[in-house]
């Protein structure tokens, strides 16, 4: 009978496809109203309210923009349906068209996240509101459009309803708090508060209490009140293998993150997993995307900050703005977009002090900070010299003269002078929260920096020891030994893992290569091991060995070796491969263990991640 019945007066065909799109794209912000309030609800960054609800918005704009595309196609299909099908039919198939396009994109990929993670009750959740949503639509639409068949204009539009919703829903994510892990154990009354300090980059002899380079007084203060390590040592030179080391107590080879873009594997325990269960909050709060969550170092935490975009924060946890974000990063060039792949100390530190404020005083918490400044390029505020960054946009093997490298390490120390200054400026606010009060502090580097030793210029490739050893400070609240003792045994990054546990109390780890600091301090007996290493140069990977004696061997790809004695030539000026054979036999030993252990081409980072890595300035070789 519908089909006869006349249209006294029908929507124009002209206006029937803008009418499909605008309804679609109010739909489209509904939904991303309700991405918005769940991302911000359960988003693993620290936001605040008004950050909360800006994300809300946002998921909804985008949102909203994606399903006017949907609805334009839907209008489309409602254009060129053929023209003797009645005008409301034709206006249900565009609408049909736009909605189903819509719900495909947003919809069905989100719920598959969900199920992937077995979280039943929300993937039920969102079934239920996008089928509301749908019905919703068809019949505000239909009843809109039947409106308008018999001269009535309607009273409330589909779209203004939708406004305030969205609206409505902002509103909700800046007042409902985040959805935190609760930790399953209530720790004991006077437990020790944990502070893990990574400065990335940073050179030892650039630390005040080791070599008086550089003026560094709030690191200074935490070795002349706790202990000074002048023999700790990165198996590899680099971010995220560091890290990972420094966390599960496990050489690289083990965790197989022996490059930056590699994952760790959530088979892996962290000494942060253990705090967790053992009672403690956790919080990390990084400066830059070579120890993005994506690679699994956020594993045991609850909060894990590493948006660095300086405006709306989460962006990247909303599907719209993650597609967004990719094809940003993909096509165009990274090193145009630095403020969303690093971010200044004094953010990050000011992003943990405000986390740290809202745990209550009795619980204690295991608050790591990753401070990148020192990384190249060297721009720290108030530097003036040479544009850093524009000569590593040059192409590789840039030869620096004699007055750039002068330049450039005065840069680099300015660099390492303002890390030093967002250590004081923690330290300061932890011990005004209370959170000094009964603490363990660990302040150290993952890996030093080539100031043109040896013929690297401003990066830390190669196996030398100005990459390979780093300052590490441990300061007690209640003194282990005596305040400002020094510990001369060559030690690792992966004993950081159990120190961790042994500074909180808890379990440490077992099956690793971790042994707690604190032994060392209170004079325990440990046979020191000599360590694995693994590297790069500009273009192939490098193998090594460094014995707690001071003798350190390297290999190349092409089987060129290398042989120093530490202890007489610190500086590796006098390569001694030629003349000690059976020294060198040892190495080799050493580095056919590591080689079997190593797989260069397992779960190698994406050409996405590559693209951003390279930006920040780490080139990968190629693997043979």
């Amino acid at each position: 009978m519908d089909d006869d019945r006349p249209e006294l007066a029908p929507v124009s065909e002209g206006r029937m496809p803008v009418r499909i799109a605008t309804q679609v794209a109010a739909a489209g912000a509904l939904l991303g109203g309700f991405e918005g309030l769940v991302v911000a609800m359960r988003s693993p960054l620290w936001l605040t309210g008004w950050e909360r609800a800006q994300l809300t918005l946002a998921a909804a704009l985008a949102d909203s923009a994606v399903a006017l595309v949907a609805g334009l196609v839907g209008g489309a299909a409602a254009w060129f349906t053929p023209s003797w099908q009645p005008l409301w039919r034709r206006y249900r198939r565009g609408f049909g068209v736009g909605w189903s396009l819509l719900g495909g994109f947003f919809l069905l990929p989100m719920m598959a996240e969900l199920a992937r993670r077995e979280e039943w009750k929300f993937v039920f959740g969102l079934s239920v509101v996008s089928v509301s949503v749908a019905l919703f639509g068809f019949l505000v639409a239909g009843y809109a459009y039947r409106r308008e068949m018999i001269g009535l204009v309607p009273r409330l539009g589909f779209r203004i309803p939708v406004a305030a919703a969205v609206l409505l829903l902002c509103a909700a994510s800046a007042a409902v708090p985040q959805r935190t892990e609760a930790p399953r154990l209530v720790a004991p009354p006077g437990s020790t508060n944990v502070i893990l300090v990574t400065i990335d980059t940073l050179r030892r002899d650039h630390v005040g209490v080791y070599g008086d380079t550089v003026a560094t007084p709030n690191l200074d203060r935490l070795g002349k009140e706790g202990a000074i390590f002048d023999l700790a040592v990165t198996p590899v030179p680099e971010t995220a293998p560091s890290h990972a080391s420094m966390f599960t107590g496990r050489h690289p080879s083990e965790t197989k993150v022996i490059q930056n873009g590699r994952v760790l594997g959530a088979s892996e325990l962290t000494a942060t997993e253990q705090l967790q269960l053992s009672g403690w909050r956790t919080g990390a709060f990084v400066s830059s995307f070579a120890v993005d969550s994506s690679g699994g170092l956020d594993q045991g935490f609850e909060v894990y900050d590493d948006d660095f975009a300086p405006l709306l924060r989460g962006v990247a946890e909303f599907r719209v703005g993650w597609l967004g974000l990719r094809l940003l990063l993909r096509f165009g060039d990274p090193a145009d977009w630095p403020m969303l792949l690093e971010r200044r100390g004094d953010r990050t530190v000011a992003r943990a002090l405000d986390w740290v404020a809202t745990i209550p005083d009795e619980t204690p918490l295991f608050l790591w900070v990753h401070l990148f400044d020192p990384h190249a390029p060297y721009d720290a505020p108030g530097n003036v010299g040479l544009d850093h960054a524009a000569i590593l946009a040059q192409e590789p093997g840039y030869a620096y003269s004699d007055a750039e490298i002068d330049t450039l390490r005065r840069q680099y120390a300015h660099e390492v002078r303002f890390a030093d200054a967002q250590v004081g400026a923690l330290l300061e606010g932890l011990r005004a929260a209370g959170r000094l009060d009964e603490a363990a502090v660990i302040a150290l580097a993952d890996h030093g920096e080539s100031l043109g030793e040896h013929q690297i210029a401003f990066n830390h490739h190669g196996l030398y020891d100005e990459v390979l050893r780093v300052p590490l400070l441990v300061w007690h609240s209640a003194p282990v030994g005596e305040p400002g003792m020094r510990v001369a045994e060559q030690v690792s990054v992966m004993d950081v893992a159990n120190t961790l546990c042994d500074a909180a109390g808890v379990p440490k780890l077992s099956k690793t290569g971790s042994v707690a600091l604190q032994h060392r301090l209170r004079g325990s007996e440990l046979r020191p091991e000599p360590l694995l290493l693994f590297g790069r140069s500009d273009a192939a990977w490098l193998y090594g060995v460094r014995a707690p004696a001071g003798v350190k061997y390297i290999q190349t790809e092409t089987g060129a070796e290398e042989l120093y004695d530490l202890s007489r030539d610190p500086f590796e000026a006098d390569n001694l491969a030629a003349t000690q054979p059976a020294a060198v036999e040892n190495g080799r030993a050493g580095v056919t263990l590591l080689r079997r252990h190593i797989d260069l081409d397992a779960d190698a980072p994406s050409d996405e991640t590559s693209l951003m890595l390279g930006a920040l300035g780490y080139q990968e070789p190629t693997p043979p």
